[in-house]
This record gives structure tokens, C-alpha cells and sequence, in this order.
């Protein structure tokens, strides 16, 4: 990649302004010690939190000029590598020219569309750097050798519903006093029943037309499809995608997508299959849940469950809105967001056993929470309560939790919970 092509870049980013951008809940840090990673699905808000990043440290006194911003999608870093590098840095010193006794900061925008973008950073550890990707091979466990131990991970998802009501100007201080008022209690149900039939991808929340909140999120489908997936296998990625939003918050197994697909007149072997689910899980569109048990050979043999990192998806494709598979997903979504060891419960040995949907653990082997979702909200299904004392037996978990759509009360030693309110109120062991 020349130096001309970047000095276009740098430029472009010189005469850029600083808009106003809608703070999120994830906030990085303005002095890092190591290399901050932003890592995330697509759409979800990764360049945004750059930017405000940018904006609070020019807020701060940092000037703008000691500042550069890449976005490696742009069109004309079509084809970068580690050695490009240099000409980005020569571009961006020639046209900046950075006050020299301050820091500098670099924020590089999907990194990982650069090849071997490790061996650079090796040696320009010396500015204060910020990357971000919409891939998990970013995450400190998978990012480039060489800069192991010196990254911090920061996850962006689509918005929360905390995050959701903000956007929409609402402001929640006491979800306590909600509980008190069936007028609000009927707004903030209004408000979250939107947020699972839409999801929480940022400009899709403020998109106020409800036709063109589909065509966004169908573009953003053709996104992830081209991509995310289409790259490494473009004949399989979209029927592949389109069966992952089918059939999310349920019991998934290769076999399963090896059988549909080959129904279809796809033909794959089961390496290739197992390379696009992968692919699914990188990019952050799908997220998967084991079963709980100590073994880990009966923990991989056993199915596992898939979430999709938005529930707007089914939606937007034309398929019929399922409300308690979208609550299950959020649930998953927010347990992910708070950073939970998340796995599901099934009775052993027997096929039609009792299920608990969520595991929340720390270690993969203690379970300290039980949560079990249903759109119930008056007559609690009898089965859904003795799923989570079975799994309590088996697991001696401390917390036992039933997310209703607004049921709060207690059955024994089980809580529930509306889902609204615990979407919204974080317990202090979330905190």
C-alpha cells in the first residue's frame, strides 16, 4: 500500500469533525498501560466507542493532531500488510505533524484485515494503541502472538436494554418504583417487547420507521453473509446463516445443519461444516452454550445450544417473531455482556429430561446460578419449577432464578423476575 493512498486517508481523517456520539455503557480507558482490543460483532458500535474515545481525550487537551484514526475498511487499504504500516506512519507524521511532548494515539479500525499486523506492532509499542475488529481472533487469547500479554479486551455487543431506553431518551432510576405502577410497568413492557422484535443494533434503535428498521438489519444480514462468512465458504454462507436464524435458543448439533444443508442439495463434508460454524462463533453472530457437567468428554459430545447476537434478525428475514425465544436470547446476550461462564442443564439419561435454559458459573465446574426463562407471566408452568430444584440437586447451586414477562414474586427458593427488570437492575454480584 503506497504512501499516497494513506496520505488520502490521513487527510481524510485531519478535516473530519467530532459529532456527537451517544455514550455507551463500555467505556475504555484514556491513559492505557497496554494495547486496549475492541472486539465485536459488526454494527454493534465499535467505531462509535473509538470515536468517543477520541472526543473525551480531545476534551481532556490531547490535540487532535497527536491523534490518527484508521478504519482498514476503507476503500483505498484494500490490500495492507505489516509493511504498509510504515507508510501510514509517515503519512500521518508528514501531514499531522504531532506535538512531540505529548503522547500519541493510534486507533486502527478492523486490524485484522492486516496481514501479519503483529510483527508491527512489536516494535511501536511505544504510542498508545487502540485496535478493534469485528472478530474473537482479536480477544487476548487469539490475537497475534506477538502482542500476548499486552492486550486488554474490551467486548462491544448490541445495545442493552439499559443502553436501549437511554437511546429512546428514557431515563430509568429506580426500576423499583416501576414494580409499583402498572402505567409504567405497561411502558416499559411496550418498550422491551420493540427491543426483542427489532434488537439493539445502535442505528437500528434509532431508526424511528419501522420499514426501514428491516432494511437495515437485512442489510446488515448481507453484511455478516459477505463478510463474515462468504469469504472462506460463499456457496454455504448464506443458507447457513439463514438456518442459525431459524433455529437460535435451541439444541444444535452438526449433524443437523449436515442433514439440512444436504437436503438442499448442498454438498460439504463435515470439516468444511464445522469450519463455517466456527467462522459463526469468531465473528460474534453466534454464541453457544455446552451442557454443565464436569466431564469435559460428555460436556463436547452432548449438543450444544445456539444464540444469535441479535434478535432483530428473524424479523427482518420474514420469520414469525417467537417472544420466548427472543427472551431466552437476551438473556444470553446480557449474561455474555456481564461477562458470565454460561452453560445450560439437562437431566442425565433421559431424552425428554428436565432442562434449565442458563448455568451461570465461574469456574466451569461450580454453579453459582440457576436461570430458567418463560413468557409465562400469571400461571407459572409447574415444569419450569421443578427443572430448576432438580438442577439445584444435582448442582447445589446458591441462586435459583425464573425470568417471567412480569411475574415478580417468589416460589420457595426460587426468585422471579420480570425480564424487563432484570434486563435493567444489575445485582451486585453482576456489578
Amino acid at each position: 500500500m503506497s504512501v499516497e493512498d494513506f496520505r488520502a486517508v490521513v487527510a481524510e481523517w485531519l478535516s473530519s469533525s467530532l459529532s456527537d456520539i451517544k455514550p455507551r455503557e463500555v467505556a475504555l480507558p484514556l491513559k492505557p498501560v497496554n494495547i486496549i482490543s475492541v472486539i465485536g460483532p459488526r454494527r454493534a458500535g465499535k467505531t462509535s466507542l473509538l470515536y468517543h474515545t477520541i472526543s473525551k481525550l480531545v476534551a481532556i487537551g490531547v490535540p487532535k493532531r497527536n491523534i490518527l484514526y484508521v478504519d482498514f475498511e476503507h476503500p483505498r487499504l484494500t490490500d495492507v500488510d505489516a509493511e504498509s504500516l510504515e507508510n501510514m506512519l509517515k503519512a500521518f507524521y508528514e501531514l499531522s505533524k504531532p506535538d512531540t511532548s505529548k503522547a500519541t494515539y493510534f486507533f486502527l479500525d478492523e486490524i485484522q484485515n492486516v496481514r501479519d499486523y503483529g510483527r508491527w506492532f512489536r516494535k511501536r509499542l511505544n504510542a498508545k494503541l487502540y485496535i478493534s475488529g469485528s472478530t474473537s481472533m482479536l480477544s487476548s487469547k487469539n490475537i497475534a502472538e506477538e502482542l500476548r500479554g499486552r492486550s486488554i479486551d474490551y467486548t462491544v455487543y448490541p445495545l442493552s436494554f439499559r443502553e436501549y431506553l437511554s437511546f429512546k431518551g428514557v431515563a430509568i432510576d429506580n426500576p423499583e418504583l416501576i414494580l409499583y405502577s402498572q402505567e409504567k410497568r405497561g411502558f416499559i413492557l411496550s418498550m422491551l417487547r420493540d427491543y426483542l422484535r427489532f434488537g439493539g443494533y445502535p442505528a437500528v434503535v434509532l431508526e424511528e420507521n419501522e420499514s426501514e428498521k428491516i432494511r437495515l438489519l437485512r442489510s446488515y444480514f448481507n453484511s455478516v453473509v459477505v463478510r463474515d462468512f462468504a469469504y472462506s465458504q460463499p456457496v454455504l454462507a448464506e443458507p447457513f446463516v439463514k438456518f442459525v436464524i431459524q433455529n437460535y435458543a435451541t439444541s444444535f448439533s452438526a449433524n443437523r445443519v449436515y442433514n439440512y444443508m444436504k437436503s438442499l442439495g448442498y454438498k460439504l463434508g463435515k470439516e468444511k461444516l464445522l469450519d463455517i460454524i466456527n467462522r459463526g462463533v469468531e465473528c460474534f453472530f453466534i454464541i453457544q452454550s455446552e451442557l454443565f457437567v464436569k466431564s469435559e468428554r460428555r460436556r463436547q459430545m452432548n449438543l450444544k445450544k445456539i444464540y444469535i447476537v441479535d434478535t432483530g434478525y428473524p424479523l427482518a428475514l420474514g420469520y414469525e417473531f417467537s417472544i420466548g425465544r427472543a427472551m431466552e436470547n437476551a438473556v444470553m446476550v446480557e449474561l455474555k455482556r456481564r461477562e458470565k461462564e454460561v452453560f445450560y442443564w439437562k437431566e442425565y439419561g433421559k431424552r425428554e429430561g428436565r432442562e434449565v435454559d442458563f448455568v451461570v458459573s465461574k469456574n466451569g465446574s461450580r454453579a453459582d446460578e440457576l436461570i430458567q426463562v418463560t413468557y409465562s407471566a400469571d400461571n407459572i408452568p409447574k415444569r419450569e419449577l421443578k427443572a430448576l430444584k432438580k438442577a439445584k440437586d444435582e448442582t447445589d447451586a446458591q441462586r435459583l432464578t425464573l425470568i417471567t414477562w412480569d411475574n415478580y414474586s417468589k416460589e420457595g427458593a426460587v426468585n422471579l423476575v420480570p425480564l424487563w427488570y432484570w434486563l435493567i437492575r444489575q445485582t451486585e454480584q453482576d456489578a
